[in-house]
Order: C-alpha cells, then structure tokens, then sequence
C-alpha cells in the first residue's frame, strides 16, 4: 500500500496482520525526519526465531492510500534494517488503526477501517459461507489469533505467502524444500503437501493450502497464510475481541 510518513512519501508499505508493530526502513526514518523515542532499543524477531535490533521511534502522522487519508496513528514504530529491498515499511492494522476495527478484502486488495463501537462484529450475524470466531489472546502483544476445529491456535497472518503453515514431524533435507526469510533475519524451510479440511467457527475450509515447516522457533505459532485467507473478506473488531470471515461478495446473514 501506498504510505506517506510525516508527510513524506510515497513509500511501499505491506499490511501484514502478524507484525505485533509497524515497522519503517532506517532510508524511510531519515527521509521523513522520524524522531528516535526514549524507549531505546527493541529487537524484531520472525518465524525463524533469530532477532534484529530496533530503534523505538514516535510519528507525527500516517496516511494510506493518498497523502491526505490520515489514520488515528500517532507515537511508537519500529526503525529496522531487516526489511527487503522492495520494502519501506510493514504496517500492523491493529496497531496503527486503533482503536478502529478494520477490514482487509483480499480479493479486491483493499483495506477499510470502521469504528466498532457504532458498527460492531457481532456474533449474532454469521455471514453467509463465512463465519464469526473469537479474536483469541496473543500471549505476546493483540495479534489476531483464531481456534481450529483439531484445537490448534492459528495467526492470521496475511505478511505471509505461506497457507497452513504447521511444524513438519518429519524433516527429511533430501525432499524438495523452499527457504522462506523473515525480518529478523532468519530463515524457514517449507514443503507444500497434500491440501487439508479444516474448520474455524462454522466456516469450513477444503483443500487449503498446506506447509510444513521446519528451523522454526520452537514458539511459533500455527500461522494461516495468504495462500489459505485469499479468498475471503476478513473483518477484524478489537473492542469486542470478535473476527468476522466471508466470501468478498456475502451480504447476507444467517
């Protein structure tokens, strides 16, 4: 997404749900005169489990889309190096637009924010072919977990190419693997295998996408990646802890 910083812009900005923090490039911070904060130093970390060192710093003003669409963020990000090349910054939803819920619709590559006070997720109203899950806690930080029907805690992780992404029981290196990076300057190996059935609240998922994974931290998650999530709208309501998933076009409730 197109993102201006302090005015400055326009950057590269992926929106990436499982951040836990909005993260600039070290080029982004000095380009728009981004303040380092008091808080010092902090560490960015990924599925690999290695870490790279952070620099606390405070924004005046974030706007997405166009130059005047400002957002509620205001104060802390994170200054790394870890970032791709083709990569100014990752925006956190649920950091940098609370405490607005907000809505990320894949297939038409968009992003809304809404105020989920006046317009709330209720559990009450299950979108047609979708479902409403609890937002389960992240032990660490607000990222958006849900619960599988097998009892597994999964991210819903859309700064991932991965679908399924699960810890693979048996590692074998002479089978055909990819290297995935992350930011904290680790790396994952992959395998896709034969697609899985699995169930969130009332939605049920065929043949999603599957990764096993392996060199990953031994507290990685279970992640749902965007090979899994790109067929559906995910509505996403902080103040009530409730996370909605549809087809793009569902109007209807049941």
């Amino acid at each position: 997404m197109r993102t201006w910083v302090n005015g400055a812009g326009p950057y590269n900005f992926a929106i990436d749900t499982g951040a836990g923090a909005t993260l600039i490039s070290e080029r982004v911070a000095a380009d728009a005169n981004v303040s380092q904060s008091r808080r010092g130093q902090a560490t960015v970390s990924g599925l690999g489990g290695q870490t790279r060192p952070a620099q606390h710093a405070v924004i005046e003003s974030l706007a997405l889309g166009e130059a005047v669409n400002y957002i509620p963020a205001r104060g802390d990000v994170l200054i790394t190096n870890g970032l791709p090349a083709d990569l100014d910054g990752v925006l956190d939803p649920t950091e940098a637009l609370a405490p607005l819920g907000y809505v990320i619709d894949l297939p038409r590559r968009e992003l809304a924010a809404f105020d989920a006070q006046l317009d709330p997720v209720r559990i009450d109203r299950i979108p047609f072919e979708g479902a409403v899950v609890p937002w389960a806690r992240d032990p660490h930080g607000r990222r958006p977990f849900v619960m599988l029907d097998n009892g597994d805690r999964a991210l819903l992780d859309t700064g991932s190419s991965l679908g399924l992404a699960i810890p693979d029981p048996n590692f074998d290196q002479r089978e055909p693997r990819r290297t995935v990076r992350d930011v904290g300057g680790g790396q994952v190996s992959t395998r896709r295998v034969t697609t899985k059935t699995i169930s969130i609240g009332s939605l049920t998922l065929q043949r999603i996408p599957t990764d096993l994974v392996s060199g990953a931290a031994s507290d990685a998650p279970v992640l749902l990646g965007l090979a899994a999530l790109r067929p559906f709208r995910l509505r996403f309501d902080p103040v009530h802890r409730l996370i909605e998933i549809a087809p793009p076009a569902a109007g209807q409730f049941r």
